[in-house]
């Protein structure tokens, strides 16, 4: 039986950027447990790349800007592109749209208003505005490659402690139990090219299934921290906590249109709710489809989807996509909490289990200071830093949501 420091469950952004901090901090016996380290189906890998600190909760804005301050300063490392976003609003959420600004440039973060006029100077190929009222630009904001930025914690992580650090591949986590004195966690370990390949992966995320000959193996820790994202309503019952976690897919579209290339630019977000930016040469774009259910599924509806959600909106705002031709693209989960803010603190009950997930689309923007944060807990046991206990897994219970209203 393995005896680690930490064990981490999850190695995606923030599972990975946790092993980072830890290493950093001089913990040198670090276990991190993942079915899928590669990311295939991780949220972390199946993003749109967004980064912001445009939000209009205190919570928010500083994991955002920590995180973003930090990516600053390994732009080249984590291909951070920093050339803004820009909201479209309606007449309906304009106004509020206008008010929350004074409160975000308090907070450093350089947000200006613009008017229809403006808009299409910042970006001519805006030549349809009907229904704007205006829009804000954040300068700070931008796009980065989450693969990038997790390999870049991994890599810092077995820097910082050598061979200490263990990432785990192709582990099914089956039970957590804490003790006194410990906490064990029990494994069962399968091999990629098994004769199940790949689809052993897909039936343990989306059934829990595992394959028939995997191994099963003990490990124990003096902590645990659970990174495991849209799994947590999975994992986090292991402990007795019942999380109110809900696995939703989000679909991404790439698509090339004559004539339109939106590499001057970075995040445009429509009054439609379809956001979209550059792809190189193409347009990545996606969509929170509202009657979406709650469920572990990673098919891609195609251009049927494309032609139905997404090319009605770009075709409304930019006139050169109207002959915009569908090439590809995917889906991935978000994990939707009650207020559609991360999880971060203590388990409830449980001194020696730490929770840090659900960061609903803010895995890549908000993983370098959350994943701080977390590591905060297991050493120190408080916060040193930002104060994330709003963020706390009790705050449901307690009817202490975070406020905040600018999620897409």
């Amino acid at each position: 039986m393995d005896r680690f420091d930490v064990i981490v469950l999850g190695g995606g952004l923030l599972g990975s950027s946790v092993a980072m901090h830890l290493a950093q901090r001089g913990v040198k016996s670090i276990a991190v447990l993942d079915v899928d380290l590669g990311g295939r189906y991780s949220s972390s890998e199946l993003n749109a790349g967004g980064v912001r600190a445009t939000w209009r909760s205190e919570m928010n804005v500083a994991l955002s800007l920590a995180s973003i301050e930090f990516y600053e300063s390994v732009r080249d490392e984590v291909g951070f592109d920093q050339k803004g976003y820009l909201w479209l609003y309606d007449d309906e959420r304009w106004s509020a749209a206008c008010d929350a600004i004074k409160w975000q440039n308090q907070h450093g973060l350089g947000v200006r208003a613009l008017t229809p006029d403006q808009v299409q100077q910042h970006c001519p190929l805006l030549d349809q505005l009907d229904g704007v009222a205006g829009a804000t630009f954040s300068p700070r904001d931008g796009l980065l490659n989450p693969n990038l930025v997790k390999e870049l914690y991994r890599a810092r992580a077995r820097a910082a402690a050598g061979g200490g650090v263990r990432f785990e591949n192709y582990s099914y986590v089956v039970a957590v139990d804490p003790e006194p004195d410990k906490v064990t966690v029990r494994a069962l370990k399968f091999q990629e090219f098994s004769p199940a390949g790949d689809q052993a992966i897909k039936a343990i995320l989306c059934d829990a299934m595992p394959p028939d000959e995997a191994a099963a193996v003990k490990l124990t820790a003096d902590m645990v921290v659970n990174c495991t994202g849209a799994w947590a309503r999975r994992t986090a019952p292991l402990y007795g906590h019942v999380v109110p976690v809900r696995p939703v897919r989000r679909q991404i579209a790439i698509a090339h249109a004559r004539d339109v290339d939106l590499r001057p630019y970075g995040m445009f977000v429509d009054t439609s709710g379809v956001y979209f930016h550059r792809e190189s040469t193409h347009i990545l774009a996606g969509f929170a489809d509202p009657d979406e259910p709650d469920e572990y599924r990673f098919k891609y509806d195609g251009e049927r989807w494309f032609e139905e959600t997404i090319w009605p909106a770009l075709a409304s705002r930019i006139s050169r996509c109207g002959q915009m031709k569908h090439r590809s693209g995917w889906s991935g989960l978000y994990e939707y909490t009650p207020d559609l803010c991360g999880v971060l603190g203590f388990a409830p009950g449980h001194d020696r289990v730490v929770e840090a997930f659900a960061f609903t689309g803010r895995g890549a923007m908000q993983s370098w200071a959350a994943g701080r944060a977390a590591a905060e807990l297991v050493i120190a046991r408080r916060y040193e830093t930002i104060d994330c206990t709003p963020l706390r897994p009790t705050r449901f219970a307690d009817g202490e949501l975070v406020q905040e209203s600018l999620s897409i």
